[in-house]
């Protein structure tokens, strides 16, 4: 199972981290995914999509 939110469908980035002497390497950002019940399901979501969520309610 990939790394993704189900409820907006968010994954990964990826962006360049610079050492001291300026040589570049990829780093892969991941989000912030939780377990948590939405529609009476428990689904995999980022935090984002779970505090407004539960702005919603």
């Amino acid at each position: 199972m990939p790394r993704m939110c189900t409820v907006c469908g968010k994954t990964y980035s990826r962006t360049i981290k610079r050492s001291h002497s300026m040589r570049p390497s990829i780093v892969r950002l991941l989000p912030n995914l939780q377990y948590t019940v939405i529609g009476g399901k428990r689904v995999k979501a980022c935090t984002r999509c779970i505090k407004t969520k539960s702005k919603s309610k």
